[in-house]
């Protein structure tokens, strides 16, 4: 009786720690999730959170249907941007001054009046 193939090693493959000519048998993390909304959650200001609460509530109960799984996956991908671009230094500040017009930068409309006249 000839044994099967693939089953010779099989017991090896079944202890932990076992190895194979050189390769472990040991266990890897599965990958980060980085659109786990607990995630985003802890990655968040307090003053942000309610807001994004909504949002992902609001989206979650659309995603019951499958239409709305997309749009439930964006706001994930949304949110999860703007957590880590808040971490990037000058992030506040310069969202201050893009609210109140004091950046460096200039008006759409004369960056086109700029371009058509060129």
């Amino acid at each position: 009786m000839q044994p099967q193939a693939g089953r010779a090693h099989a017991g090896a493959w079944a202890r932990p720690g076992a190895s194979m000519g050189g390769v472990s048998a040991q266990p890897i993390d599965p990958p980060e999730d980085l659109l786990d909304p607990e995630r985003i959650l802890r990655e968040l200001p307090e003053d942000e959170r309610g807001f994004f609460l909504s949002q992902y509530r609001e989206a979650a109960e659309a995603a019951r249907e499958p239409a709305g799984w997309k749009q439930l996956r964006r706001v994930l991908r949304l949110w999860r941007y703007h957590a880590e671009a808040m971490k990037e230094p000058g992030y506040h500040e310069a969202r201050e001054a893009a609210r109140n017009g004091t950046g460096g930068g200039m008006l759409l409309e004369d960056y086109l009046r700029t371009r058509r006249g060129a």
